[in-house]
């Protein structure tokens, strides 16, 4: 079964039929922040990478401290936290 997660706007369960490496998922996870339209959709976008990243973790732990939490997660968060602040710059 693929990620799916459930917010108001979205039904999103698109990793079904795509490949579960790490690099297709931390792809699909940018395209879902790239995707949010607004803040309260940014909060499903950080939900799915703290899953993400503790899937990581636990299959992986040596792998995971070594590369994952800067090559791919940081990435991730930075992304996701321009994003957020892009809404709040909006708002303002």
């Amino acid at each position: 079964m693929g990620i799916c997660f459930l917010n108001k706007f979205y039904y999103i369960c698109g990793m079904n039929k795509r490949s579960t490496h790490y690099g297709d998922v931390a792809k699909w996870i940018e395209k879902v922040i790239n995707s949010c339209e607004t803040y309260q959709q940014t909060h499903s976008a950080r939900r799915l990478v703290r899953n993400f990243e503790k899937q990581l973790m636990r299959t992986t732990p040596d792998k995971y401290w070594r590369d994952y939490k800067y090559d791919v997660i940081w990435p991730l968060e930075n992304k996701l936290t321009n994003k957020r602040q892009s809404f709040i710059n909006k708002s303002e």
